[in-house]
């Protein structure tokens, strides 16, 4: 993208001595927040060649990501509303917050302030659009000092990576600041683990019972956490090694048998290339290494957002489900027993990228899964049934409240026979918890199954 001058910022030239406009963090420093609503967990990633430099942070929700309200980091005043067109930063806005930081949010979809105006933190300035030099809906970020792209914090600390990288966070951006919860992560004892992210469910074991893999998002290490039928996973000093780095430029998860041989797999996109790699598991706790993965789609997977398994037809193939990110529809691509997938089919027409955290699961105890989601503006969760390749009407699962939840993720934890059972991370306090199937379309009882961390 076109760098931007001090004019385009709406910004003097040279070093601003102005009065801050918001709280201080040592190094006057305003108290930068996440630019989104308070509790709501994004996919923040940037790359070594990133444009104005690697210290901007592109944001995605999954299939919520357009429209999303994007709101101000810190108290400032809008100092730059701008409309580009088709090129470079497309609709943008700049918040001037004093002592020469400012923060710019790109390719916006529409504005909700003008310049000029005095704004507070997690006060709505925009929407997030696709607007200028961009190939999907996601909000550009980035954090100024007297004009020059700065490294991103975020409530006081560092949220950045190396090379090529990816991984989420929750939004603090809230009316009464809570200070950032240090829970004991699940893996090292809280010696600087940034949490678990990209959870895929799969029985990468064999023996039945559902374990959950997920990405250490400090060190981009693949973990595997063994479920055990009493409904519970192995602790963090149990855990096994599955992939050794790396993982955190991966995204979209899932895990499910691709090939029809009886043993789980897991499938990601690779950030950088929109490429749709299989790793095939062994029934022994391990999956393929890197060497021998199996590239399953060519390109342009970084269009398609909510991946998850879901297998429609009972075939015991899985099918890949996902979202157009343009055009809210939904696809499914069916499995076959070589491990490719075949053409895809609509099975939504539209409106799904309202919805997120898509699980593929047989809740109903039908042999063919469903699938479950959360509806992204009233925190309701709702179950697809599964129908001959097909989605059924949605029926209400759970009432409101399921936006605070993330990496929902569905499998036979309990092995009781009844049906599959939900597993979901609670975005205030880390913690991971297990829903019990019913086996009649319903939810059981929560119990929590891993304290912090998540």
């Amino acid at each position: 993208m076109t760098e931007l001058t001090a004019a385009d910022l709406g910004l003097p030239e040279g070093p601003q001595m102005m009065t801050a406009m918001a709280a201080t963090s040592g190094d006057d420093r305003p108290d930068f927040q996440m630019p989104f609503k308070c509790g709501e967990t994004w996919q923040g990633a940037s790359r070594a060649h990133h444009s104005p430099t690697a210290n901007a942070i592109d944001w995605t929700q999954g299939g919520s990501t357009v429209n999303s309200p994007v709101v101000a980091s810190a108290d400032g005043v809008v100092s730059k509303v701008k409309d580009l067109g088709g090129s470079s930063y497309g609709k943008y806005v700049v918040i001037n917050h004093g002592s020469g930081w400012s923060t710019v949010y790109a390719h916006l979809n529409g504005f909700n302030v003008s310049s000029g105006a005095t704004v507070k933190a997690g006060q709505q300035i925009g929407i997030v659009g696709s607007t200028g030099n961009s190939s999907g809906a996601h909000l550009h970020y980035e954090q100024r000092h007297d004009l020059v792209d700065r490294r991103t914090v975020f409530n006081g600390s560092v949220f950045s990576g190396s090379g090529s990288w990816s991984k989420s966070l929750t939004s603090k951006n809230c009316a009464t600041k809570a200070p950032e919860p240090k829970p004991e992560g699940p893996g090292d004892g809280g010696t600087g683990s940034t949490g678990m992210v990209d959870l895929a469910s799969a029985d990468l074991n064999g023996d039945n019972v559902v374990d959950v893999a997920a990405v250490e998002a400090s060190t981009g290490k693949l973990w595997l956490y063994k479920g055990a039928s009493t409904g519970t996973i192995a602790s963090g000093g149990n855990r096994v090694l599955l992939g050794s780095g790396g993982w955190n430029g991966m995204s979209n998860l899932t895990g499910g048998d691709f090939n029809g041989d009886g043993k789980d797999d897991i499938a990601a996109v690779e950030e950088s290339t929109g490429k749709l790699w299989l790793y095939k598991g062994a029934d022994n706790s391990t999956i393929a290494s890197g060497g021998s993965r199996v590239l399953i789609g060519t390109g342009g997977w970084n269009s398609m957002s909510s991946l998850t398994a879901l297998n429609l037809n009972g075939d015991k193939i899985a099918d890949l489900a996902a979202v157009d990110k343009a055009t809210g529809k939904l696809y499914l691509y069916p499995g076959t027993s070589t491990g490719q997938l075949a053409s895809r089919k609509e099975i939504g027409s539209g409106g799904w990228n309202g919805m997120s955290n898509l699980t593929g699961m047989d809740l109903n105890n039908s042999g063919r899964q469903d699938l479950v989601a959360v509806e992204k503006s009233t925190g309701k969760l709702f179950l697809y049934p599964g129908d001959k390749g097909y989605l059924s009407p949605r029926v209400m699962i759970g009432s409101g409240g399921w936006n605070g939840m993330s990496d929902l993720i569905g499998g036979d934890l309990l092995n009781s026979q009844l049906s599959d059972d939900l597993i979901a991370v609670q975005n205030s306090t880390g913690k991971l918890f297990l829903y019990p199937g019913t086996g009649s379309g319903g939810l059981g009882a929560r119990k929590e199954i891993g304290t912090g961390g998540w």
